[in-house]
């Protein structure tokens, strides 16, 4: 006796996602951001605003709010894919590099599950920034962020 084939997809309670489907969402992270972000959650740990007191730590110079690369993910999915009206159920994240003001962050997404009637799917994503990660040098692109999601998408009834 033989399991049964996964569904695949089309979800149509997601709007049609299937398996494979692929998005990407971008951003230039400003100053703005930073300072809006710890307007928001109070956040203004020295590491995002004292130039001295972060090139004193193994970062060697200011960071952006972990949160401003996994807020690339909201975006991603709220907006791209599954898309409006798209939620979080679950996060495993992993955080492997800071991000600097001026980077461009891109959140990309591959559903990898989708339920078979219910508008839930799952994703593994990737958050890359690009930017100058030396002075004088070229800029270069790193993974900042890698894990998988679970997504509910409420639709209009």
């Amino acid at each position: 006796m033989s399991a049964a084939e996964p569904f695949l997809g089309p979800n149509e309670a997601l709007g049609g996602v299937s398996v494979g489907d692929e998005a990407e969402w971008e951003r230039t992270v400003t100053q703005e951001h930073v300072e809006a972000y710890a307007e928001v959650t109070g956040d203004t740990n020295p590491l995002h605003f004292d130039k001295d007191y972060a090139e004193s730590t193994v970062f060697k110079s200011l960071i952006t709010h972990g949160g401003i690369q996994a807020g690339a993910l909201n975006a991603l999915v709220a907006m791209k894919l599954p898309g409006p009206g798209s939620v979080f159920m679950a996060q495993n994240l992993k955080y492997s590099a800071p991000v600097r003001v001026g980077d461009v962050v891109r959140a990309s997404g591959k559903v990898t599950k989708v339920h078979a009637k219910k508008p839930i799917c799952n994703m593994d994503i990737v958050v890359t920034a690009t930017g100058v990660r030396k002075e004088g040098e070229p800029a270069e692109t790193i993974t900042v962020m890698s894990g998988d999601v679970a997504v509910f998408r409420a639709m209009p009834q």
